[in-house]
């Protein structure tokens, strides 16, 4: 086996070893074990989530949407990380990216497929007891998918980011 191999093999190994969502112990933050940050995280991460459903269920009538929803989704997540160590997710965010676009895609394209314009958006009301009238519309499952893939690039680009290690030198480095 060429040196190149085994050097990918061992990176590979190392990879594998490692859960996805979970620093190693030399790269863990300072800031993992500390009561006050793990405190205000709780609630601050079920009031920004919050605020996103808001943002992604009015957003199609009103500022706000799936991308603006993502990123507030992201900044929780983030924040949950930062404060506990791992994601609250449980698969690989870069998984999200393609059923996101999928959706947003498929969306678009079923008005089309029927002979209206690529991304006709249909609507309607509903009455209910416990809410009254709302508007539904099919843009929902639009934002939806962008909601979603921007959950996925936004935390995996983040990811990346939290797990580079500072100490480590490239070549060029004095």
């Amino acid at each position: 086996m060429s040196p190149a191999r085994k050097a990918h093999a061992k990176r590979a190994a190392r990879a594998a070893d490692l859960r996805p969502h979970r620093l190693p112990p030399e790269l863990a933050a300072p800031l993992v074990n500390d009561p006050v940050l793990r405190t205000v995280s709780r609630a601050a991460f079920a009031l920004i989530m919050l605020l996103a459903v808001l943002l992604l269920w009015r957003g199609h009538n009103a500022p706000g949407g799936g991308f603006i929803a993502g990123l507030m989704v992201v900044s929780a997540l983030v924040l949950h990380r930062m404060a506990n160590g791992e994601s609250a997710l449980h698969i690989e965010p870069v998984r999200l990216i393609p059923w996101g676009l999928a959706l947003a895609f498929l969306t678009g394209l079923v008005p089309y497929l029927f002979g209206g314009p690529y991304l006709k958006t249909a609507f309607g009301y509903v009455t209910t007891a416990l809410t009254g009238e709302f508007e539904w519309a099919t843009a929902l499952l639009f934002d939806l998918g962008v909601f979603v893939a921007v959950v996925g690039a936004g935390l995996h680009i983040c990811y990346a980011l939290i797990e580079v290690n500072p100490t480590q030198r490239v070549e060029g480095d004095d």
